[in-house]
């Protein structure tokens, strides 16, 4: 599909007249890239956690409003009309840069374009990923798994999923019976089962998780071992596992950590993972408060892993 994007370049005092405008003028929609805005979510939703201020330092002081409209609009009219509510704007408020630019958009510049940038990759010393579009030949003992993350969080590439495979790869016993809690594309539910797991269940909230994991699990041929599932923990029948991934954000994975315990037995391991630096000792004390036991802990960059024993 093809539009015209229009992005204006501004201060956010006046950042909400000109998307009024442009929805005026017939724009698809609108959005705001705002760094204070970016800043203040991060901030106060519980439900996030971010490690990397210096990407949002990087846009700057200023506000873009961009809009989207039909391909048959004139873009020059568009920024014409722009042009002149930012000079009636400009005599009362400051309107910043009043920078308006525009192009032709289309599904293809970013649908399939990171798709170059996603290549095979060691994802420890024995797994390597693969790209589903891509070719790879494993060598030696190398375990491969293919993969097509689609809208889904999980390639293991992000330091909390190489922390959860590095831990896999060490607890993970012939036989095991995994729960991947926050399965995203179910990469770690895959790695379960190629290390010898005799089964794993994969959960996500998410629908578009849910598609990818079970794409992901068709792909690799292990449909008869991994059960893709759309939930919660509390939509899971309450039956022991030898090993439990929730590979998620500090303040979900400290609220699991009483209601996990039914579904331990003596022995269980536990890898919590997506804990930023900050977070750690909040979790690590909400696991040892339900009497779990610190087996091990990890750390990439500015993110956290821990191991819990039942």
């Amino acid at each position: 599909m093809e539009w015209i994007e229009i992005a204006v370049t501004t201060t956010k005092g006046a950042s909400e007249a000109i998307a009024g405008k442009l929805m005026d003028m017939g724009a698809n929609g609108v959005e705001f890239i705002d760094r204070d805005e970016f800043r203040r979510v991060l901030e106060y939703n519980k439900y996030l956690d971010y490690a990397d201020n210096g990407l949002i330092d990087s846009y700057g002081p200023d506000v873009t409003v961009k809009a989207y409209f039909a391909v048959d609009r004139d873009p020059e009219s568009i920024a014409q009309e722009l042009g002149h509510l930012l000079s009636d704007l400009a005599a009362y408020m400051n309107v910043g840069p009043g920078e308006i630019r525009y192009a032709n958009r289309d599904d293809s510049e970013w649908k399939d374009v990171w798709k170059q940038y996603f290549k095979p990759f060691k994802l420890t010393d024995k797994i390597v990923v693969r790209p589903s579009w891509e070719e790879y030949s494993p060598k030696d003992d190398e375990i491969m798994i293919e993969m097509d993350p689609g809208m889904a969080f999980g390639t293991g590439t992000h330091e909390t999923t190489r922390m959860c495979a590095v831990f896999g790869e060490k607890y993970i016993n012939h036989g095991d019976k995994v729960l991947d809690l926050g399965c995203g594309t179910a990469i770690l539910a895959i790695l379960a089962v190629k290390l010898g797991a005799a089964s794993a269940l994969a959960v996500d909230i998410d629908d578009a998780a849910v598609k990818a994991a079970q794409l992901n699990v068709d792909k690799n041929g292990e449909s008869n071992r991994i059960e893709v599932r759309c939930g919660e923990l509390k939509d899971i029948a309450k039956v022991p596992y030898d090993l439990i991934f929730i590979n998620i954000i500090a303040d979900i994975i400290i609220s699991l950590a009483g209601d996990i315990k039914a579904y331990t037995k003596s022995g269980t391991r536990i890898i919590l993972s997506g804990i930023i630096r900050e977070r750690k000792a909040d979790v690590m004390k909400a696991y040892i408060r339900e009497g779990f036991e610190l087996a091990d802990e990890m750390s990439m960059g500015e993110w956290e892993a821990m191991v819990f024993s039942a």
